[in-house]
């Protein structure tokens, strides 16, 4: 009798352990359309073009409590603006080299004298270059 109640409870731990529902909690097992672990801090990059962590690859602006991250490409063509909730690329603009515009227009990176700015949600976030 013994023999068979520790079969039905080890047959009942395995197959509680190969439930989908628990499998999909594990970490690592969440995958975004981009094949991203979100889970362990990866997100996808417009502008390079692969799953990045933003604090490793970004740069890092912040204003109080609020910050952003902005990753550039590797010609700075692009320049990717990571918010909280959203992330805008932008494109250089072919008129003014240290200019990068969203295709709204409202959002931009601009590089001047060292000191890098950032527009977004109607608030300039700035940045001098460091020696």
């Amino acid at each position: 009798m013994k023999k068979f109640i520790f079969a039905l409870i080890a047959i009942a731990t395995l197959m509680a352990c190969g439930s989908s529902k628990n499998m999909e909690k594990l970490v690592g097992a969440d995958r975004d359309e981009h094949d991203c672990i979100t889970s362990a801090g990866y997100t996808w990059s417009d502008a390079l073009h692969q799953c990045i962590r933003i604090w490793e690859v970004g740069e890092r602006f912040e204003a109080g409590q609020k910050s952003i991250f902005l990753v550039f490409d590797n010609d700075s063509t692009y320049a990717e603006i990571f918010t909280d909730t959203d992330k805008i690329l932008c494109k250089r603009n072919k008129s003014q080299r240290y200019l990068w515009l969203s295709r709204k227009g409202t959002e931009n990176v601009r590089i001047n004298n060292g000191v890098t700015s950032v527009f977004v949600k109607n608030y300039t976030y700035t940045k001098s270059r460091q020696k």
